[in-house]
């Protein structure tokens, strides 16, 4: 009987110390019950976060999406239009063919006509360079057209149709960003917007912070760690690309603050201050689970 009232009166402490000492966001008074305490779970809670990704920006006026597996591209642009054209990628089962590379490029060269010296001076118009020799073209003739969205032909590069072709070249320009994937990429490019900052890294710390942060998202913390917002441009990214992430290793929950961070009323103004700055930090947080919850 001793041992259990023991017990009991244990278990009265902790609870009395969890909802009576900590409270800093909610005003003390010594008559509070437990039943008083509004709580909530995150509305974020029940989320499927597989469809999380990380974010790149532009300051031109488009970027490109590849789609490998669809065999699509689409040319977006800043007054939100989209023009989407078929094309026809690499592929390593014909001659000296090799797959279009996955990555995050930005457009190198541009040329209306460009002469291909691997492939007897073949006639690339309207050339648009992106990956060291690969980038997007039309040809002279048509009998390529009827692969276009429908399967991967080229040699290496991007093959579009001469009209397609015209109306990309004229609204690209170096630095303009390409993304190439097989829907498994775990970033997004998105346009800059006015009063915001962004940072212009160096193609070597880019490649780094890229790679950290997409494990950011792979461990589950990405939501609660700040990050900058990183700019590309033609100094940045180098015509070898840059890094994409792999969808498949994304968990489907992350970590995410509490509603409310719970600090202890003891502590001096000055200290509880610091507690809650700390609170942006995973390890500092101090999950109450009763009152929130943690993914």
């Amino acid at each position: 009987m001793l041992k259990t009232n023991k017990i009991l009166l244990a278990s009265f402490v902790t609870i009395a110390i969890l909802f009576f000492n900590s409270a800093y966001l909610i005003e003390y008074n010594e008559n509070i019950s437990l039943r008083e305490f509004n709580y909530s779970f995150h509305p974020l809670a029940g989320y499927d976060f597989k469809q999380l990704r990380d974010s790149v920006y532009t300051d031109k006026d488009h970027f490109i999406e590849v789609n490998l597996i669809t065999q699509q591209a689409i040319l977006y642009s800043r007054d939100g239009s989209e023009f989407q054209f078929p094309i026809s990628s690499g592929s390593k089962w014909i001659e000296e063919g090799m797959e279009t590379n996955q990555g995050l490029f930005v457009i190198h060269w541009k040329a209306k006509k460009q002469y291909s010296v691997q492939f007897d001076s073949t006639v690339m118009l309207n050339w648009m360079g992106f990956n060291n020799g690969i980038g997007f073209h039309a040809l002279l003739g048509k009998r390529y057209y009827k692969y276009l969205g429908k399967k991967n032909v080229s040699h290496g590069c991007v093959r579009v149709s001469r009209e397609d072709a015209q109306i990309v070249y004229e609204q690209v320009e170096r630095g303009t960003p390409v993304l190439v994937h097989k829907g498994n990429n775990v970033v997004k490019i998105a346009f800059t917007k006015e009063g915001e900052d962004y940072q212009h890294y160096s193609y070597s710390a880019i490649y780094k912070l890229l790679k950290k942060r997409y494990q950011l998202i792979y461990d589950g913390d990405y939501l609660i760690t700040s990050k900058e917002k990183i700019l590309i441009d033609e100094k940045n990214t180098y015509s070898s690309g840059l890094p994409i992430g792999n969808t498949e290793l994304i968990p489907t929950k992350q970590n995410l603050k509490p509603i409310t961070l719970w600090v202890d009323n003891s502590l001096s103004e000055t200290d509880k201050l610091d507690e809650i700055l700390k609170g942006r930090e995973k390890s500092e947080l101090t999950y109450n689970s009763f009152l929130d919850s943690k993914n």
